[in-house]
């Protein structure tokens, strides 16, 4: 992991340590979670030059962004939550134009 990786693990770590003490509600946490998902998502898929890092970095931007969204509709159990992560996940890999980088 590089400066970029370090960068976008501090502003998450940050977001969430923003976000509990102003008490957020779940639809506003939804929208500065998904907002900074993918504003990090094109710096994790080309800026991270260790496809296995850049790929994990990107789940974990899915997982972070869904967090709130599946607190917020009440999607909860292993099965239902799955599909939600994997589709923001995609939405990141759209977003920071996964297909263009050379994953190997």
């Amino acid at each position: 992991m590089n400066k970029y990786g370090l960068a976008v693990t501090i502003t998450v770590v940050g977001a969430l340590f923003i976000a509990v003490p102003f008490g957020l509600k779940y639809s506003q946490a939804t929208l500065l979670f998904g907002l900074i998902a993918a504003l990090s998502a094109p710096v994790v898929i080309h800026k991270i030059p260790n496809a296995s890092w850049a790929m994990g970095m990107l789940m974990g931007l899915s997982f972070f962004a869904s967090f709130p969204a599946k607190k917020l509709f009440q999607i909860d159990g292993f099965i239902n939550e799955v599909p939600v992560t994997l589709a923001y996940a995609a939405l990141l890999w759209v977003i920071g134009f996964g297909w263009r980088r050379s994953w190997r």
